[in-house]
């Protein structure tokens, strides 16, 4: 019982504290605001309170709005040497599997820009080995 009250007071204080800062941003007012409720409170009532979950969920569902793969790529995405599902992978005339955006590099991570370098010492295509969960490294520049 003490379980479900701190279950209940957490996605209150969420809710409560999400409300707020809709309501300052004006999306009360819009179809957002409450959309934007219903799917914390929806998402809390499959996964419970795991913040920490629920975050991964919401990089999960940016990562598919960017069309980005999220289920791990196998042998079975090439066609050609070229990845199907990830244009930026491929598979290289020796045989080796490579991303060419392993590594992003920015000015500050929450920098929204990304640089890719192709020269030099570091650089942004890594070898990879298959399966592959796609990831960039970031490395801050000055």
């Amino acid at each position: 019982m003490a379980l479900d009250v701190y279950m209940t007071d957490w996605i209150d204080s969420v809710v409560k504290h999400s409300k707020t800062e809709l309501n300052l941003l004006g999306l009360d007012q819009t179809k957002l605001g409450p959309l934007i409720l219903d799917f914390i409170r929806d998402i809390q009532g499959s996964m419970g309170n795991q913040p920490t979950a629920i975050k991964s969920i919401l990089k999960t569902i940016g990562h598919l709005v960017d069309q980005k793969p999220v289920a791990p790529i196998t042998e079975k995405d090439f066609v050609n040497d070229k990845c199907v599902r990830c244009s930026y992978i491929y598979k290289s005339e020796d045989g080796k599997y490579y991303n060419d955006r392993a590594v992003v590099f920015k000015k500050s991570y929450d920098d929204p820009s990304s640089q890719y370098i192709y020269q030099g010492q570091q650089r942004s295509k890594q070898e990879i080995t298959l399966p592959y969960i796609l990831r960039e490294d970031i490395v801050l520049i000055p």
